[in-house]
């Protein structure tokens, strides 16, 4: 696991994190062979580019602000996507599995702020890291109910 020493550090992961993402998903949808599947993907991208500047603004001003301007509802994780298998984003991917890949790239940058939270003594910076795991999940639950809408229902 990569050391992380200070504040700074952390987010700096957190920036080239969010940005590897929105590139991923960018190949991903210019690639794509369906419509749907690369609609899905930009606006995937685009979550994820949204993150970065969040990020970015917290290097660059209050880190209170940021907490507060969050939205501080609970989500609830469905788990539906930690059972499951599979996930891609080849050119050929079935929306599926394009779903799967998603999810599961939003479970682990979940996790990645739980853990960063762990890091940290300050409780500001912890509520920071808190915020940034619950948008994830957030992100991981709408993938999720798209899933369930749009794929499951064809079980």
């Amino acid at each position: 696991m990569e050391e992380f020493n200070t504040f700074e550090s952390i987010l700096t992961r957190a920036i080239a994190l969010e940005e590897e993402a929105y590139n991923l998903y960018s190949e991903a949808a210019a690639a794509a062979n369906s419509g749907p599947i690369r609609d899905r993907l930009e606006e995937l991208a685009q979550i994820e580019l949204a993150h970065k500047a969040k990020l970015q603004e917290i290097t660059s001003g209050s880190v209170r602000w940021a907490i507060r301007r969050s939205k501080a509802e609970p989500v609830a994780d469905l788990r539906l996507s930690d059972h499951l298998v599979g996930g891609s984003l080849d050119p050929d991917a079935g929306f599926q599995d394009v779903l799967l890949f998603a999810a599961g790239r939003e479970r682990a940058a979940h996790e990645f702020y739980l853990a960063m939270g762990e890091l940290v003594e300050d409780s500001l910076h912890k509520s920071l890291f808190e915020m940034l795991a619950t948008e994830e999940l957030r992100h991981k639950v709408l993938i999720e109910k798209t899933y369930e809408e749009l794929v499951y229902q064809d079980f």
